[in-house]
C-alpha cells in the first residue's frame, strides 16, 4: 500500500505555496496532488518521494497532516475498476491523478479492493511512479 498525507490548510492565498516551499526547502517532492476545498478551510492530497521526511517536516511546521492507505492503478484502467469495485460493494471515497497515467483510489476496504482488482487482472503498484 502506499501512503498519502492530507494536508488541512486555510484557504487563503498563500497556504499552499508555503506547504510546497516548506516541502522543496527539505528536497521533498511532490508525485501527485488533489485539492477538495471545503470553506474557509481545504484538504491537499498528496503523495511524496519521502513519507518519512515529509512527515516529520509538516509536523515541525505544526501543520495539521493525517497519513491514509491508497491504491496506485493504471488511468487506462479506471472504467474497469470503478466498475469490480462497484460490483463488490467497495466504495472509493476520492480519487485523483498521476503525470505518469495512473491513478490514485482511496477505498473503505482496502483488502477487498485489492482481492477484487487482482482477480480481474487489473495491476495494483506497489510503489509511487
Amino acid at each position: 500500500m502506499i501512503k498519502q498525507f492530507s494536508v488541512f490548510l486555510e484557504n487563503s492565498p498563500g497556504r499552499l505555496a508555503h506547504l510546497v516551499d516548506v516541502l522543496e526547502k527539505h528536497q521533498v517532492r511532490v508525485l501527485a496532488l488533489g485539492i477538495a476545498e471545503a470553506g474557509n478551510y481545504g484538504i491537499v492530497r498528496m503523495l511524496v518521494d519521502d513519507d518519512k521526511k515529509a512527515f516529520e517536516v509538516m509536523r515541525r511546521e505544526n501543520m495539521a497532516v493525517n497519513q491514509a492507505e491508497v491504491l496506485i492503478i493504471e488511468l487506462e484502467q479506471l472504467s474497469k475498476a470503478v466498475k469490480t469495485l462497484s460490483a463488490t460493494d467497495v466504495n472509493i471515497e476520492y480519487a485523483y491523478t498521476m503525470d505518469c497515467g495512473r491513478a490514485v483510489l482511496k477505498v473503505n476496504n482496502e483488502e477487498k479492493a485489492i482481492k477484487a482488482l487482482s482477480e480481474v487482472g487489473l495491476t495494483i503498484y506497489p510503489t509511487k511512479c
